[in-house]
């Protein structure tokens, strides 16, 4: 589950780092790449109670939907040259990660024994964490010594990992459940 979360920040990072670069490069002014950010804020501040509305039976159904939106949303940005296609793809993946960030610390929270629910949770926080930290870095590698469109590619690539890690996370888990 953790190297999931791992790649949907490494990923995620990219909105920050490289994409920021990239929209300059491209000609969009610094206002506009920040007013992203605003539309970010402003669709989580209201999403949130509307998303509350929501109720999937499984934490991994959100990790599943999330992690499918986050490929929208950088499949519209691998194609935007314009403000309005990168406002576009801000939306789509601030709607995904409205439900991927809750859901996985919610499943560590879950599978934590009693009375260690603070380092489950501290353990997910720091692969975030980690996450946020690399990401840049092997962003900004990958667009230096190649070129953004690479970049997108593997980021497309790699957000088949959060399916194979959530499908598989619990698997030992089920088994035990089935045997008792």
């Amino acid at each position: 589950m953790s190297s999931g979360f791992l790649v949907a920040w490494l990923v995620y990072s990219q909105w920050q780092t490289t994409i920021a670069s990239h929209t300059q490069t491209i000609g969009i002014p610094l206002e506009q790449y920040s007013f992203l950010w605003a539309i970010n804020g402003f669709l989580i501040v209201l999403g949130q109670p509307i998303l509350k509305l929501v109720k999937w039976q499984s934490q991994k159904t959100y990790i599943y939907v999330g992690t499918t939106i986050f490929i929208g949303s950088f499949i519209i940005a691998m194609a935007a040259d314009k403000f309005v296609m990168f406002a576009v793809a801000m939306v789509i993946l601030t709607i995904g990660e409205m439900l991927v960030w809750p859901a996985i610390p919610t499943l560590a929270n879950e599978l934590a024994p009693r009375g260690r629910e603070g380092f489950y949770q501290g353990f997910i926080n720091s692969v975030a964490a980690a996450g946020r930290m690399i990401g840049p870095i092997l962003g900004g590698f990958i667009v230096d010594y190649f070129n953004i469109k690479l970049l997108f590619f593997i980021i497309l690539f790699v957000l088949v990992i959060p399916f194979i890690s959530t499908f598989l996370f619990d698997r030992g888990l089920r088994k035990e459940k089935q045997t008792t």
